[in-house]
């Protein structure tokens, strides 16, 4: 793929979701984007954000992890959690691998109300882009990417591919003594990437996107608004 990034204000793994392969036409650049928390932005990045023709924020983070934004005029924040942080029983059996597609499976059959929320926000956004960002921008951000991008018919190695780019632009940030992560060795790394990837290549496998929105409360029209954000 060709580079996608975007470095708002020195913004990290931040990536535009355009120019992805589908069975008709690639999705459109300029439409939506995924990247981390966007707090640390300086001026010259929510100024960049704007020009960028971004509009809405999908905010995934719980609410404990968000804090009040200035955000450029007509830049609108959604708060869009896609789990309950206070579930104990979840986050007892599957805390400690959040920061992998191994709990994916989990999230979308504990909280399919949640999920949904997330997407009805990208599908009834205003014009303009829209970002998507959870705190790292790899795995909420990756969970939700994922079904956008499968509903549009994005390939699954492309899909699991743009994941794959998350986990190494978190690694590279840690290895410059940033964030809160522990750096992998480049042996490390090949070997979590081939872990990660798998779980998220397994759920793929077997997931109809668009059965498990409907079932879950999307309309056809809904879907075809989301459809239209990426391709037309």
């Amino acid at each position: 793929m060709t580079d996608r990034s975007v470095g708002w204000g020195g913004l990290h793994n931040a990536r535009d979701l355009g120019g992805l392969p589908t069975a008709s036409t690639p999705t459109r650049p300029g439409r939506v984007f995924r990247t981390p928390r966007l707090d640390g932005l300086d001026e010259r990045g929510w100024t960049q954000l704007a020009d960028a023709g971004v509009r809405t924020i999908v905010d995934l983070r719980n609410p404990h992890e968000i804090e009040p934004l200035r955000l450029p005029a007509g830049v609108t924040r959604h708060h869009r959690p896609v789990e309950v942080w206070e579930d104990r029983d979840f986050m007892a059996r599957w805390g400690h691998v959040l920061d992998s597609p191994e709990y994916y499976r989990a999230n979308l059959e504990t909280w399919p109300e949640l999920v949904v929320a997330a997407l009805r926000a990208v599908a009834d956004a205003s014009d303009g882009a829209v970002v998507i960002h959870c705190s790292a921008g790899r795995d909420r951000t990756g969970l939700v990417t994922a079904l956008l991008l499968s509903l549009v018919g994005v390939p699954q190695d492309v899909i699991v591919e743009d994941y794959a780019c998350a986990v190494v632009a978190m690694n590279d940030y840690a290895r410059a003594g940033l964030g809160d992560e522990t750096a992998r060795t480049d042996d490390e790394l090949g070997a979590r990437l081939a872990e990660v990837t798998g779980h998220l290549r397994a759920l793929l496998t077997d997931l109809d996107v668009a059965g498990y929105l409907t079932a879950h409360g999307m309309s056809a029209d809904e879907l075809a608004r989301i459809r239209s954000r990426l391709l037309d």
